[in-house]
């Protein structure tokens, strides 16, 4: 199983959005509060989740989250529901992390064409 950390977490986020305050990202902190929040940086979030997790965060999930432990506890039960499948042979992984990691970061430079 893989393991998820909260602070690898907040890493993650901090290192993908660089408007986000270094180092002082807690699991209370309020995300929106802690950037520019738009549906840019919305659907980044949501990509990340998907590439560096292997889950998709809905919608409504990521809306009723406030805080940062808030859409660390969806995804940790998304990944974890997710390998009990794949353990029982109802679903298998998309991508390896270095494909995710290749994809996410091919989409980064698509977004930014096209928003700069």
């Amino acid at each position: 199983m893989k393991q998820i950390t909260i602070e690898d977490f907040i890493q993650k986020i901090e290192t993908e959005f660089p408007d986000m305050p270094q180092g002082q990202l807690t699991p209370t902190t309020n995300f929106r509060d802690s950037m520019d929040w738009d549906s840019v940086n919305a659907l980044m979030f949501v990509v990340l989740v998907n590439i560096e997790y292997d889950v998709t965060l809905m919608a409504d999930e990521f809306i009723n989250a406030n805080t940062i432990q808030d859409v660390f506890n969806v995804v940790k039960g998304k990944v974890k529901e997710k390998e009990a499948a794949i353990e029982k042979g109802e679903e298998k992984p998309d991508l390896t992390d270095e494909e995710s990691r290749a994809a996410f970061g091919a989409l980064k430079k698509e977004v930014a064409k096209k928003v700069l």
